[in-house]
């Protein structure tokens, strides 16, 4: 008989139901990295199947449900409904039983059990399950599910699959949704169906349809949420006339992280003591994709051409695992595919023969890199990245909509930390970022002054964190320089300036808005508008300065290699531009930044920015590696609240002569300049101005993010770092890589058992 839903869930008022997803046979399918493979396998969770041995299986029988959904006469005799299944879980649950709530033609299970007895087996759960409620009306059921969860004061993200009418389909939801809370990725708000014949074969079309969810999986949008608020979902479905919502809340497992690299996104590296030694190397790793390519060409032969992928990811993992940084040479190879692969590997020995000397065979300087990544070093001098690298925090306005899209799904532990000790939402100022058909332009100077920190703050975390490398100089353009205290552990609580950033008259309207400071310096009256611009221009700052008395409402602002940034009233700006026979682009953004204004402000921004910092065992060990370059000294700063707010203020107020800075990084030995922002503003100009400086010493600059691919701009930095001899530690790609070549596997080995159904992405197993 029934058990009705309303009946049985009182017990839903005094616990949480912890709910991890779990596998058939030990073995759970996920989306694999691409949209052409269909499943791979996700980690198994060894916790939670002992747990899940002793559980009760509630199973759906699709023989029966789901048959009636085309047969009338069957319908009318179904006893049991899908939300009668969460009504038995509940009532064996209120016994403090487990539960695995399973469907015969679906890989996971979803293990259901008290919170408490979760905690007592550290067993970390997906999601909750914490609230339910049943009505005429959904909205009168979703306030209900909220109040038996205490979240009345919540909006939740909402899941509608009320037109779903095959069980199986609702299943899968749930179990797509539980495994979304779990990446913090967003739902979407109305889940597509996938069916299929039977659960063995899947036609043209379901599999279309799967690829289609697996891409949409893997571009979902991060699931933003205020601070210190976890992630709530209303799971909204229709059965005998009947409104149901359940409540789900967000569990402490988080999904396992996404390898950045795969069979279509390839990354050797290799190392030699001398260049015929890397020609060597190269030659050897040729054949071996040249092998693989003969199998991938071998129509005849299919279980080759279908093992293909794990080939050519246990041979990445290899030269991975296997690679010697600590021998003189690097050269990294980057690809697409084992073809493009085999082209890199001959245009680069192209170039080492070229190169070579045509008696002794060796190469006294060399530095290659091609449009994929793929890149070689050989110098005789020392390695740029040994002792020279230098990290370059860029100045406001350097951000983009949808920027680091991609980061959460490769680094999801990383985002997982941020929550914990600020607000990500604010810091990304994801309002702004993620809106559909975002604008830059539309953004207020502190709302891309917080954006921009927010961006070289987690960047700096990916390659300190997650890649080991420490710079041993850092420096900012213009704001910039805060970004660098905050984003390099001096700062104590650089989230806390998030929400007076926002607030603070310097950026609502000293130096920007209604430009108060001007306004004082040009002793104007408070209705008298301000027509402020500012413009690029191709000249040398000599050229400028010549004319600029004679524009007392002009100022230049920024000079960086050849071009300079001219900003002030519009007019004047024009006019000057024009005597000197010159062309300004505008760059429309209205703020006095760098110029003789901002100086009536410059207490009040060092005020501003007299931040407490870290503990000296913490402050310490930065102390004695890197050395804090600031565009107002020629000396590194001191490590003291009170010098550090100076430095800032005295960079924001003052013209910047980024040129300068950069020159003065050099001399004091700074040689591989690492943009550590959103997009490359300074690396362009670190390289032009390298090129004209009198210092003969080499340089290099390379940026760690690009608009497009966050995952191949990073990767490409990790390949020139490798190739300059920075320190650099693998660890992650080699785990993460690991973990894609035992999904791999799996998905190899059920490849003539694919199932009908979407399912969730990668999820890791227990953290404790």
């Amino acid at each position: 008989m029934s058990i009705q839903l309303t009946a049985k869930t009182a017990a839903i008022n005094s616990m949480r139901i912890a709910l991890k997803l779990v596998a058939n046979d030990q073995t759970s399918l996920a989306p694999a990295q691409n949209a052409d493979d269909i499943f791979a396998a996700i980690k198994p969770c060894s916790l939670a199947q002992v747990i899940g041995e002793s559980a009760i299986d509630l199973e759906i029988d699709v023989s029966s449900l789901d048959a009636g959904i085309d047969n009338l006469a069957t319908a009318s005799q179904q006893t049991l409904s899908f939300s009668d299944y969460f009504a038995q879980a509940i009532a064996h649950i209120e016994q403090q039983h487990t539960v695995l709530l399973s469907h015969p033609a679906i890989p996971y299970r979803v293990l259901m059990m008290p919170a408490i007895v979760a905690a007592k087996h550290r067993c970390h759960p997906h999601a909750y399950l914490t609230g339910l409620g049943e009505a005429d009306d959904m909205q009168c059921a979703m306030q209900s599910a909220l109040a038996q969860a205490k979240r009345e004061h919540i909006t939740p993200t909402l899941v509608d699959v009320t037109e779903l009418t095959c069980y199986k389909d609702k299943f899968t939801q749930l179990v797509m949704l539980i495994s979304r809370i779990a990446a913090r990725r967003l739902p979407d708000s109305k889940m597509p169906t996938v069916t299929s014949d039977n659960s063995h074969a899947i036609s043209g079309a379901d599999a279309n349809s799967l690829k289609q969810s697996n891409s949409n999986q893997a571009n979902a949008k991060y699931w933003f949420t205020k601070m210190h608020q976890n992630r709530v979902a209303s799971f909204n479905f229709t059965e005998n006339g009947k409104q149901h919502a359940a409540v789900f809340v967000q569990g402490t497992e988080l999904a396992q992280a996404s390898s950045m690299l795969d069979e279509n996104r390839l990354f050797f590296p290799l190392a030699a003591d001398t260049s015929a030694c890397m020609t060597q190397s190269l030659l050897e790793l040729l054949a071996a994709l040249n092998t693989l390519n003969q199998q991938q060409s071998n129509q005849l032969d299919n279980q080759q051409l279908q093992n293909k992928p794990r080939h050519v990811i246990s041979l990445m993992l290899n030269y991975l695992k296997t690679f010697d940084q600590t021998k003189p040479l690097s050269a990294v190879i980057m690809a697409n595919s084992v073809v493009t692969a085999i082209a890199e590997i001959e245009a680069m020995l192209a170039k080492i023969s070229t190169a070579s000397d045509d008696t002794s065979g060796s190469i006294n300087e060399l530095e290659y890199k091609t449009p994929s990544g793929s890149c070689l070093t050989i110098t005789q001098h020392e390695a740029l990245g040994r002792s020279g690298v230098c990290f370059v925090y860029p100045g406001v306005g350097t951000v983009y909509p949808q920027m680091f899209a991609q980061l959460p799904q490769y680094f999801p532990a990383l985002f997982a930390q941020l929550e914990r000790d600020g607000d990500v939402k604010a810091m990304l100022q994801a309002d702004c970022i993620y809106a559909e058909n975002a604008k830059t332009s539309d953004m207020s100077l502190g709302e891309l002054a917080i954006a921009g920190v927010g961006a070289s703050y987690i960047l700096t975390k990916v390659l300190t964190e997650h890649f080991a490398i420490k710079p041993h100089f850092a420096m900012g353009y213009s704001m910039g320089e805060a970004s660098m205290w905050a984003s390099l552990n001096v700062w104590k609580t650089p989230h806390n300036m998030i929400e007076a950033t926002q607030t603070n008259s310097i950026f609502t309207s000293d130096i920007s808005g209604r430009l108060d400071c001007v306004r004082q310096a040009w002793q104007l009256e408070q209705g008298e508008d301000i027509v402020w611009n500012s413009f690029v221009v191709r000249a040398a700052p000599t050229e400028i300065e010549a004319v600029l008395a004679d524009y007392p409402r002009a100022y230049l602002a920024i000079i960086q290699g050849d071009t300079c940034v001219l900003a002030g009233c519009e007019q004047s700006c024009k006019a000057l531009l024009k005597q000197i026979g010159k062309r300004g682009i505008s760059a429309n953004r209205v703020t006095a930044m760098h110029t003789t204004p901002a100086m009536l402000i410059r207490d009040n921004v060092q005020a501003f920015y007299q931040q407490p910092l870290h503990e000296q065992d913490v402050i310490a060990p930065f102390a004695s590696q890197i050395k804090f370059i600031s565009a107002a000294s020629q000396l590194p700063i001191n490590l003291t609240s009170e010098a550090i707010a100076a430095s800032i203020a005295d960079t924001f107020c003052q013209p910047l002569d980024f040129t300068q800075l950069v020159n003065n990084a050099r001399q004091l030995g700074a040689s591989l300049f690492v943009e550590i922002g959103a997009d490359r503003q300074t690396t362009t100009l670190i390289d032009k101005i390298s090129r004209t400086s009198e210092i003969v010493q080499t340089c290099q600059a390379i940026s760690v993010n690009a608009k497009g691919d966050d995952q191949t701009a990073l990767l490409k930095c990790i390949a020139q770092l490798i190739t300059h001899k920075a320190p650099i530690s693998l660890d992650y790609l080699i785990a993460t890589l690991s973990s894609l070549l035992t999904t791999t596997l799996a998905a190899e080995k059920r490849s003539n058992h694919h199932t009908d159904n979407m399912l969730a992405p990668q999820l890791e197993g227990e953290q404790s």
